[in-house]
């Protein structure tokens, strides 16, 4: 549900259940969105998964549209 149709037609049921639960030890870092347009926002993010050391870092975006009246839906997965 969090997931926009788009997203969903790019991103596999296995990539997203791995996504949303990366392990005990994992973190991220949302930093202050950017407006893209007005239905979209972007969002930068640092993920660390926690299974090595040092600590493995990613640095990506998660884009964010507006999906309805003032519903907002996960664009685009790191």
């Amino acid at each position: 549900m969090m997931l926009s149709d788009s997203a969903r037609q790019h991103v596999s049921p296995n990539r997203i259940q791995s996504f949303f639960s990366p392990g005990p030890d994992a973190a991220y870092e949302i930093a202050r969105g950017k407006r893209v347009n007005s239905a979209a926002y972007a969002f930068p993010v640092v993920l660390f998964d926690g299974s090595s050391t040092p600590t493995h870092r990613h640095v990506c975006t998660v884009i964010v549209t507006r999906s309805g009246k003032n519903e907002w839906a996960v664009d685009r997965l790191p």
